[in-house]
C-alpha cells in the first residue's frame, strides 16, 4: 500500500511539473499584441493595429519602416515556417529533423534547388535592384525579432538554435515554391513506363497526346516507376504544404451588379498548419496595399489596393524534361552527346544531420541537368536518366516581378512585371478600378520540336529534343478585355496562341466549365453569388457520367437505392449519402478497369498523377476501350460489367465500414480536413480539427484527396483562402477566410480562430478602412532602438 501511495505521488508529481511546465512556456511565449517594442533601425515610430482576426495593419513614415516592422511582425507570428521553408528549399532537414530526412535533402539538393537559390541571390544583389532595400530591412526586422524574443515552441523542443535569416533565404523559399508546382517529376516517368508496357490504343484512351518521334525511347525498364513513386514518397514526407492548382474569375463591370470589377482567387495548396499565407495591410506614403505573403517572402504573391488587385493560379505547364542519357561503355563518367563524349560533372555535397556524422553524397549533372536516377534508394535504373528544368536554367527576376505587382498604377505595369517571372508558371489574375481584366501566362514555355512528345523520356544523346530555347512573353496565353466581359483560370488547358500547342500537365476543364457555366447564366452578379461559387460543389465530371453508371445497373434488385441515386444532382454536400456513393463507386470502376494493365507498383503513382483525373471522363464513356477487360481473366469483360461489379463493391464496402442503413451514411464522415503541423505525428496537440468538409476533387470548393481503401479519404489539398475583392467598395466589402489563422505560435489566439469558420463556408471581411482599423484595441508601437 505504501508503495502505491509513493507511486500516486510521484505520478502527481510529473503531471504536476509537466503542467507547470507548460504555463511556463506559455507565459513566455504568448505573443503580445499591445504594447512598445524596440526595433533597431527604424527611422520613426511605426504603428501596428490588430484586428479582430490577428491581422497587423501597419502604418510607416516611409517604405524601409514599413517592411522591417513587417519582417519583425512576420517572425513573430511565422517563425517557424519560415525557418521550415528555407531548411527545404536549401535541402538542409535533417540538421532539424535527423537521420530520417537524409534521403529528402539528397532529393532536394539533386534537383538543385539550393544551387539555384543561392545564384540568383548574388545575381539580385549584384542588379542592386530598387526593391533590396526593402528586402534588406524585412531581413533585420527577421533577425531583430530572433535576438530580442525566446524561441518558439518547436525550436525549444528541438533543443535547436536559429540561424540569422540571409537574402538568399527569400529565394529558397520562392525556389521551392517554384518546384513544387511542377508534376513532371512524377508523371513523366509513370507515363514513359506505360507508354513501353502497353500499345498506343490504351494510352490514347486515356486522352494522352503519344506519337512516337525519331528520338523517343522504345527502351524499356521497369524501375521507371521507382523513381516517381520515390520521388512521391519524398514529397509526401517534407512536412511542407506543396502548390497544386487554382480556381480565379475577374469580372468587367458588365457582368456585375454594381458596374464594378469584381475578383476571386482561391490558390489549391496542401494544406497545413500553420497555413501557407500570412495577411498584412501596409501604409506607407507612397504606397498602401493589402497582401498575402508566404513565410519568409517580403512582397505578397496575391495583392490588392483602391487602384488594382492581382490574383494567381498554377499555369500547369510543362517546365521539365528528361534524358536517357548513353554513357561509354568503358568510362562511367563519360556520356555521347550530338556525335561526341562528355564529361559528367561531379560535385560532392555534405549534409549534415542532427545528433549525428555528416553525409557526404555526388551529385552528376549532364548537359541536360542532373542525374536524378542516382537518387532512386533500391536499386539503379539499367538506364541513366538526367533533368533539364526550364525555372533554374534562367535567371530568377520573381522577386523584381512582385516587388513590380505592388507599385503599378495599371495594366501595362502589371503586365511588365509578370512578363519578368520566369518560373514557375503562372496564371496573373488581373482587375481595376478602371474596369480592366486581364489574365497573363507567365514563365518561360519551353520551344519543343514535337510537344505531344514531351510526357515521356528523351533520348540525350541525339540533342533533337534539347530544350535550347523558349517562346518570348508575347506569345505566351493571355487575354486582356475579353467581349464576354470576363476571365477565368482552373489549371485548365489554355487556347492555342498562333497555332502554338503548349505542353502541360493540365486538369480536367471541370472546374473551368462550371465557372463558365454559372457565369454565362447569371444576368448581373454580387459579391454573394461569387462567394456561393467558391463553395459550389457540383461536379461537372459526375454529371457527365452519372447516366451510363445509372444505366449499367438499372436491373438491380436495390430499386430503392437506385430510385434515391436517380435523384442525385452531382452535388458533395458534407451531409449527402449519394456523394458517397458515386465517388466511391467511380474510383472502384477505375481501379477494376486499369489496375490489372498498370500494375500493382505502378497503381499507387499513377492515381497522384494529372492523368489519373483527366482520363476518368474520357475512359468511362468510351464503351469500346481496352481497359474494360480484365486481362487476368478468360471472358471479354464490358464497360456495363465493370460498372456492376464495382457497384456491388462500393455498395458491400461502405455497409462494412459505415452500416446496413445507406441512409446514415454521410460523405462528411468519409471526407475530413484535418490540418497537419510539420510536428504533428509526435505532437498532435499542434495540429488543429478534423472537420466534417463539403467539396470534392475538381468541383469548385476543391477539396482534393488521393482515393484509398480506407473509409476516410484524408483531405491533402484545397483552397488556401477564398479571398474576393470587389472595386465598388474595395475598403469595406471585400472578403477572405484562412484555413486555419494568421498565427503559427501554438500559444496565440489566432492559431486556429478561422478553422471553424472555414470549414463551414464562412468569410471574414479584409479591413482597409481606418477608422474601424484604429479602433482596435491591439496596437504594438514599434519604436527606433538608440
Amino acid at each position: 500500500m505504501k508503495i502505491i501511495k509513493i507511486l500516486a505521488v510521484i505520478f502527481l508529481l510529473i503531471i504536476a511539473g509537466i503542467a507547470a511546465y507548460f504555463f511556463y512556456l506559455k507565459s513566455n511565449l504568448t505573443p503580445s499584441y499591445k504594447g512598445e517594442i524596440q526595433v533597431l533601425g527604424l527611422n520613426q515610430p511605426t504603428e501596428v493595429y490588430f484586428t479582430e482576426f490577428g491581422i497587423p495593419h501597419i502604418y510607416a513614415v516611409s517604405s524601409e519602416d514599413a517592411y522591417r516592422s513587417l519582417g519583425y511582425i512576420h517572425a513573430m507570428e511565422r517563425l517557424w515556417q519560415m525557418d521550415l521553408l528555407r531548411h527545404v528549399g536549401s535541402g538542409r532537414l535533417s540538421e532539424l529533423f535527423g537521420a530520417d530526412m537524409v534521403q529528402a535533402d539528397i532529393f532536394l539538393r539533386t534537383m538543385g534547388l539550393s544551387e539555384y537559390a543561392k545564384q540568383s541571390a548574388q545575381l539580385y544583389i549584384q542588379r542592386n535592384h530598387e526593391s533590396l532595400p526593402l528586402v534588406e530591412a524585412y531581413i533585420e526586422g527577421i533577425n531583430q525579432y530572433i535576438e530580442s524574443n525566446p524561441k518558439p515552441l518547436e525550436y525549444t523542443i528541438l533543443g535547436l538554435d536559429i540561424e540569422p535569416f540571409e537574402i538568399k533565404n527569400v529565394f529558397e523559399t520562392l525556389t521551392y515554391m517554384s518546384f513544387s508546382f511542377s508534376n513532371a517529376h512524377i508523371t513523366d516517368p509513370v507515363l514513359t513506363e506505360l507508354s513501353a508496357k502497353l500499345d498506343s490504343s490504351y494510352l490514347k484512351d486515356l486522352n494522352i497526346y503519344h506519337y512516337p518521334g525519331e528520338s523517343v525511347l522504345r527502351s524499356f525498364d521497369d524501375r521507371y516507376s521507382k523513381h516517381a513513386l520515390q520521388t512521391a514518397q519524398i514529397l509526401d514526407h517534407l512536412k511542407i504544404p506543396e502548390f497544386i492548382g487554382s480556381n480565379s474569375w475577374v469580372l468587367s463591370g458588365e457582368k456585375t451588379e454594381s458596374g464594378k470589377v469584381i475578383l476571386a482567387n482561391d490558390p489549391h495548396i496542401a494544406f497545413s498548419q500553420p497555413s501557407v499565407w500570412y495577411e498584412s495591410h501596409l501604409i506607407m506614403p507612397d504606397n498602401e496595399y493589402y497582401g498575402y505573403h508566404i513565410a519568409g517572402a517580403p512582397f505578397p504573391l496575391l495583392f490588392h489596393n483602391e487602384k488594382l488587385a492581382t490574383g494567381l493560379t498554377m499555369f500547369e505547364n510543362d517546365d521539365m524534361d528528361f534524358y536517357v542519357e548513353e554513357i561509354h561503355p568503358e568510362d562511367s563518367m563519360k556520356y555521347m552527346h550530338r556525335g561526341e563524349w562528355k564529361d559528367i560533372e561531379a560535385v560532392i555535397e555534405e549534409i549534415k544531420v542532427k545528433d549525428e556524422e555528416s553525409v557526404n553524397f555526388t551529385i552528376r549533372k549532364t548537359v541536360h541537368g542532373p542525374i536524378v536516377s542516382d537518387i532512386i534508394q533500391e536499386k539503379p535504373l539499367q538506364d541513366v536518366v538526367s533533368m533539364h528544368w526550364v525555372t533554374s536554367n534562367h535567371p530568377n527576376f520573381m522577386i523584381e516581378g512582385v516587388y513590380g505587382f505592388t507599385i503599378a498604377n495599371g495594366l501595362d505595369e502589371v503586365e511588365k512585371a509578370a512578363s519578368m517571372i520566369h518560373g514557375p508558371g503562372l496564371n496573373i489574375m488581373y482587375g481595376d478600378a478602371e474596369g480592366n481584366v486581364a489574365w497573363w501566362a507567365a514563365g518561360k514555355l519551353i520551344k519543343r520540336r514535337n510537344e505531344r512528345t514531351s510526357k515521356t523520356f528523351y533520348d540525350g544523346s541525339s540533342g533533337l529534343d534539347d530544350p535550347d530555347s523558349t517562346y518570348s512573353f508575347d506569345k505566351n496565353p493571355h487575354a486582356i478585355n475579353p467581349p464576354w466581359g470576363y476571365v477565368h483560370s482552373a489549371n485548365n488547358q489554355p487556347d492555342t496562341v498562333n497555332g502554338i500547342v503548349y505542353s502541360g500537365y493540365y486538369l480536367p476543364d471541370d472546374r473551368g466549365e462550371r465557372i463558365t457555366e454559372l457565369l454565362d447564366e447569371a444576368v448581373k452578379i454580387k459579391v454573394d453569388h461569387v462567394k456561393a461559387m467558391q463553395l459550389d460543389d457540383k461536379s461537372m465530371m459526375q454529371e457527365a457520367i452519372k447516366g451510363i453508371l445509372l444505366q449499367a445497373i438499372k436491373n438491380t434488385k436495390r430499386g430503392d437505392l437506385l430510385r434515391e441515386l436517380l435523384k442525385w444532382q452531382a452535388t458533395f454536400d458534407r451531409d449527402d449519402f449519394r456523394a458517397l456513393i458515386f465517388q466511391k463507386w467511380v474510383n472502384e470502376i477505375l481501379l477494376a478497369a486499369q489496375k490489372d494493365e498498370i500494375g500493382d507498383e505502378l497503381w499507387p503513382v499513377y492515381k497522384k498523377t494529372h492523368t489519373y483525373k483527366v482520363a476518368t471522363e474520357h475512359l468511362i464513356k468510351d464503351e469500346k476501350s481496352r481497359w474494360w477487360d480484365d486481362i487476368n481473366t478468360e471472358e471479354a469483360e464490358t464497360r456495363s460489367d465493370i460498372i456492376r461489379k464495382a457497384f456491388e463493391t462500393t455498395i458491400a464496402q461502405l455497409s462494412a465500414q459505415w452500416g446496413d442503413d445507406y441512409t446514415r451514411w454521410k460523405w462528411g464522415d468519409a471526407h475530413k480536413l484535418k490540418h497537419k503541423h510539420a510536428m504533428g505525428d509526435i505532437l498532435s496537440f499542434l495540429n488543429v480539427g478534423h472537420f466534417p468538409i463539403s467539396g470534392a476533387n475538381e468541383v469548385l470548393n476543391n477539396m482534393g484527396y488521393t482515393y484509398d481503401e480506407e473509409a476516410e479519404q484524408t483531405i491533402l489539398f484545397g483552397p488556401s483562402t477564398r479571398r474576393i475583392v470587389d472595386f465598388n467598395d474595395l475598403r469595406n466589402n471585400s472578403w477572405s477566410i484562412l484555413p486555419t489563422g494568421q498565427s503559427g505560435n501554438y500559444f496565440s489566439p489566432h492559431y486556429a480562430d478561422q478553422a471553424e469558420m472555414y470549414a463551414n463556408g464562412t468569410f471574414r471581411k479584409m479591413i482597409m478602412n481606418n477608422q474601424e482599423i484604429r479602433k482596435s484595441e491591439n496596437k504594438i508601437t514599434l519604436i527606433p532602438k538608440d
